[in-house]
């Protein structure tokens, strides 16, 4: 009987840079190595930040150090790479048009974030794919470089881990602070350039993140009029000085209209790929942009962030 063809699979995440950053390999080329025989490599990424500069090293350095001749890149595309919900479906769409059954597939669940960990462990354990998993391991916290995952108990496990990681890590997230006279937006030490509209846009929803209010939800086509009011007294209380944008804003709440969704969810992109550029770092990045949750017909917007972490002055 002709054994069957051993394909890897991964999402690629910041700690795969090695070289790129000037450090050792990451999880995947760690992985790889443990394995010794593989048949053909599938690497998902993500469309933001680096990425796809992360990917093309990585299957370079596949290729170099002979681990796979068969190296293939896939765009993973999401909304919120923190939300399972999304990820899941998407996931498993994946597997299922790229994975045949003549083929052993091992996931390697080390990389991406804790939702795409947890949406690895989630598919193999309710059977809606085989999948074998493995995670790699620091040399300082292990002597193996893999460790397999047991199909019913790597979820707890896995949980409990990201839980410690996700409370360890608000504890040292940055500081927002927000100096409104000044028109100054700094997370941490590095400051945030906007613009005086989209300087308008984060105050909204970085207020409701400070008072802990839930994430809102738009109307599908226009934003509601409320919305328009605080975004041009907003604006003039650190730019008095009126510029196109917003005497177009002006215009819409004295025709009661509010603003369309195609030009709200733009100048959210705007602010969203400012942050992430500064900050670098998806994983950190992730708690201070504007994200969306929900169906496209019902998307709510709102930052994570802790109230705890934000000063508003």
């Amino acid at each position: 009987m002709k054994s069957k063809s051993k394909i890897f699979v991964s999402f690629v995440g910041i700690n795969d840079a090695g070289k790129l950053n000037g450090k050792d390999d990451g999880a995947i080329l760690t992985a790889l190595k443990a394995l010794k025989k593989v048949d053909k490599v599938q690497l998902l990424w993500s469309p933001t930040g680096n990425f796809r500069d992360i990917a093309n090293y990585l299957k370079n350095e596949i290729i170099n150090k002979k681990y796979c001749k068969n190296i293939f890149l896939h765009t993973f595309d999401l909304d919120n790479v923190t939300d399972h919900n999304e990820i899941y479906p998407k996931l498993l769409e994946f597997c299922k048009c790229n994975f045949k059954e003549n083929e052993e597939v091992t996931a390697a669940i080390a990389s991406g974030t804790p939702a795409m960990q947890v949406c690895w462990i989630l598919m193999a354990e309710s059977g809606d794919f085989n999948l074998k998993l493995i995670r790699s391991n620091e040399p300082k916290f292990s002597k193996s470089p893999i460790t397999v995952i047991k199909l019913g108990t790597g979820l707890p496990k896995i949980i409990k881990q990201l839980e410690s990681e996700n409370k360890d890590l608000k504890k040292l997230l940055p500081f927002v602070n927000m100096n409104i006279s000044k028109g100054e937006l700094k997370i941490g030490n590095e400051l945030i350039k906007l613009s005086p509209v989209q300087f308008a846009y984060y105050r909204y929803f970085l207020e409701r993140a400070k008072e802990e209010n839930e994430y809102e939800r738009f109307p599908m086509f226009r934003t509601h009029l409320e919305f328009v009011k605080k975004i041009i007294k907003y604006h003039n209380d650190s730019f008095p000085e009126s510029d196109q944008e917003i005497l177009e804003t002006v215009k819409l709440l004295k025709n009661s209209d509010g603003i369309v969704m195609g030009n709200f969810r733009s100048v959210i992109s705007k602010i969203n790929r400012k942050i992430k550029s500064i900050l670098n770092t998806q994983n950190l990045s992730n708690y201070f942009i504007i994200e969306s949750n929900g169906g496209k017909q019902a998307l709510s917007y709102g930052i994570s962030i802790t109230g705890k972490k934000i000063n508003i002055f």
